[in-house]
Formats: C-alpha cells, structure tokens, sequence
C-alpha cells in the first residue's frame, strides 16, 4: 500500500484534504490549489471553484468537526485516489462515521481538481439531506 508520503502529489494530496477538514490556516492550504481549481461533492452535486470551497469550509468549521484516517492511497501519474475513514461531529454532538474516496488531479506542483465520494445515508441522517 502506497502512503501520501510514497510520491509529492499525493502528499499535495493528503495535505490539502487534512487542512480543510482540520484547522489548518486557508490562506496556507489553499496555495496549494492551481488557479482553476474545482471541488465536486457527491454530497451536494456542486462544483466549487476554491473561493466556493473556502466559504463552505468557513462555514463548516462553525459546526462540524472531520477527521480522516487515511486507509490507502492510489498514485498514477498526477492523479491520486485517497481512501479515507471519515468521522464527523456536529456542533450538537451528533456523529457519524462514512467511508470517502477522493480523487485529486495535480499539475505541475498543484491541484486542479477534487472529487469527494462518500456514504450520503449518514450525512442526511445528521444534516437532514
């Protein structure tokens, strides 16, 4: 199993995922995104450009709380898929635990895109998707 540390694109990768799910400085995390940058969530169905993104993780922060255990890493080229075990806790104490799949595409030092795949069974039961 190939770690986020085996190859620079995929610790572009890991990094960029573990600075919006934690507390990491966005002015920090988001130099690591080229200028065309999109986000896709299966969770919303929305493409976001990275200002898009940092607004949502702003207004994230203000209630829920990530964490994600890396469970392995794919790298080909300059795409990289990420398994991921994902726990969430809501301002409120509710929690829930999902499975995500990411797959970041970079070029040339930087990452151009993300997709996010996850359970959306438990995120509607906490979010009332």
């Amino acid at each position: 199993m190939a770690t986020p540390f085996d190859d620079p694109q995929a610790e572009l990768a890991w990094m960029f995922l573990q600075g919006i799910c934690g507390d990491d400085d966005l002015d920090d995390i988001f130099t690591l995104v080229s200028d065309d940058f999109t986000y896709w969530s299966i969770l919303t169905g929305q493409e976001l450009d990275a200002a898009g993104l940092r607004r949502q993780t702003e207004d994230r922060r203000l209630g829920l709380r990530v964490s994600l255990d890396l469970l392995r890493c794919i790298n080909e080229h300059e795409t990289v898929v990420i398994e991921a075990q994902g726990e969430c806790v809501t301002s409120d104490g509710s929690r829930y635990e999902s499975p995500l799949v990411f797959i970041v595409d970079t070029s040339d030092g930087r990452i151009v895109s993300v997709r996010e795949y996850t359970d959306t069974r438990f995120a509607g039961q906490v979010f009332g998707l």
